[in-house]
């Protein structure tokens, strides 16, 4: 994964957004491009994964990022022990 600031409003915007609807979801830390060429979000108690197509929307409007979108974000939260 190659480290990355793209989108860095958007991403951390949703990763608020997403810790909202999942309480166990940490700070953001960092976030990388990922193999999927998504980004995947370093946070400070494990990771999520976000489409870049969401962050761009979220950056441009983040109105048109949908509660359903923000849910499938926040299901992808892995638990990791720093």
């Amino acid at each position: 994964m190659i480290k990355t600031e793209k989108n860095r409003k958007g991403v951390i915007g949703i990763t608020r957004q997403a810790s909202l609807i999942d309480k166990n979801i940490g700070s953001y830390k960092e976030h990388f491009i990922n193999e999927h060429f998504g980004y995947t979000v370093k946070l400070s108690n494990g990771a999520i994964r976000i489409p870049r197509k969401t962050a761009e929307d979220y950056e441009v409007q983040k109105g048109i990022v949908t509660p359903e979108r923000i849910k499938e974000i926040a299901k992808t939260y892995t638990y990791q022990e720093i």
